[in-house]
């Protein structure tokens, strides 16, 4: 319970301020590790958070570990609690050793769960990639498998932060070349 009295203290807090609000339910070091990955203790956060009635875009940061039983059961909590979207995805804590695994490690968990909800919901809810993101091919496969929009940071740890206009620039060349004019119509091509 203290848990979420937290997340709606912040919430409130951020109400005016940003774009969008993350609820991130795969935090490896929240309460004990992930507890609203867990779809009877999310619905109970969701339902306090729609209780707060704001107005702004909210996402769901996802855990890469999620099954998909789980994650049937979290897309229908999105729908019954107006969730606009996911991230996808969080850290993998599941590689038998302490911590969390990012970057290329989490990105065919993160490519399958993208391609996944995609499947489940279309374009009805937004869904932003994330993971193993170090070059526009990996940005255009999670685009492709149905992410709308894209989020990184261990590829820039890694490759610096002009990976973001390289990134750009090898998109256009990626569209260009599978005959698309414009982004949007490379949303999902691998999955429909």
């Amino acid at each position: 319970e203290q848990g979420i009295a937290d997340y709606m203290k912040v919430a409130e807090a951020f109400r005016d301020i940003g774009d969008y609000i993350t609820i991130n339910t795969s935090c490896p070091n929240a309460f004990g590790g992930e507890p609203f990955s867990d779809p009877v203790r999310l619905e109970k956060l969701l339902k306090a958070y729609h209780a707060l009635h704001i107005t702004k875009s909210t996402f769901l940061k996802l855990a890469a570990d999620l099954t998909h039983e789980h994650l049937d059961q979290i897309i229908e909590l999105s729908n019954t609690y107006s969730i606009d979207g996911f991230i996808c995805t969080n850290l993998k804590k599941e590689h038998g050793e302490k911590g969390g695994l990012s970057g290329k490690a989490v990105e065919h968990a993160s490519d399958d769960m993208i391609a996944y909800i995609y499947k489940k919901v279309g374009k009805e809810k937004i869904i932003i990639g994330c993971g193993g993101i170090f070059s526009g091919a990996d940005a255009y496969q999670k685009i492709r498998k149905g992410a709308t929009l894209l989020q990184l940071i261990t590829g820039m740890i890694y490759e610096g932060p002009q990976l973001i206009s390289e990134i750009n620039r090898d998109l256009i060349k990626l569209l260009k070349k599978n005959g698309f004019t414009h982004i949007s119509e490379a949303i999902g091509k691998d999955v429909l």
